[in-house]
């Protein structure tokens, strides 16, 4: 009786090729989650995220009835990929996002009293 010969793929799924992938996925993961765990935990890391997100204009409407639209929405999908990623680190992941809105909804208040105060010092200082 002849024996068949089953050729494997690189890419079958539990060959050696799929095996090395699964590890390098789970590891980038990892890292990913780390790294991103520690921005959070960190005030200038969450500082940065905010202003990250902010750039990804990933609350604002994106269609503008061009090709502009394709842009923003590219943006905004970074924006939501980050969003997920924090989401994916459990409740902690959370609690750090919303201190994270909190602490630059409270800068951005601070930043517009700064202002305010500078505004009207500036124009008392005016009239002299």
């Amino acid at each position: 009786m002849k024996q068949q010969h089953r050729y494997k793929a690189i890419t079958e799924e539990g060959g050696r090729e799929d095996m090395l992938n699964k590890f390098f996925q789970a590891e980038i993961r990892r890292r990913d989650e780390n790294a991103l765990m520690e921005i959070l935990q960190s005030e200038n890391g969450r500082w940065f995220l905010m202003r990250l997100l902010d750039a990804t204009k990933v609350n604002a409407p994106c269609f503008t009835g061009n090709s502009q639209t394709f842009y923003n929405e590219g943006r905004r999908e970074v924006g939501l990929q980050i969003l997920n990623n924090i989401a994916a680190l459990g409740m902690q992941g959370i609690r750090y996002k919303q201190q994270a809105e909190t602490e630059y909804i409270e800068m951005q208040q601070k930043a517009r009293e700064i202002a305010a105060d500078y505004a009207d010092n500036k124009e008392g200082a005016d009239r002299l």
